[in-house]
């Protein structure tokens, strides 16, 4: 039985990247990292969603001024 533990460890270390990238593992430096990049998305969030307040109210202005045109009213 050891032969066959022996084969299985030696064919693990030799494919470990292989196997990693076809079993869509993490490997340690991936998660590590993951902390980072989920704080670097979110401070990068923020500063969308002041973007999107901005251009929704200015939207907002801009069909007001285009209905009161069509009204007839400038």
């Amino acid at each position: 039985m050891r032969l066959i533990d022996d084969y299985v460890d030696e064919y693990i270390d030799k494919n470990m990247e292989y196997i990693i990238e076809e079993w869509r593992l993490a490997t340690q430096r991936d998660v590590v990292d993951f902390a980072g990049r989920v704080k670097a998305l979110e401070q990068e969030i923020q500063p969308l969603g002041d973007s999107v307040t901005r251009v929704s109210e200015r939207l907002s202005r801009l069909e007001n001024r285009l209905k009161k045109i069509k009204e007839g009213r400038s």
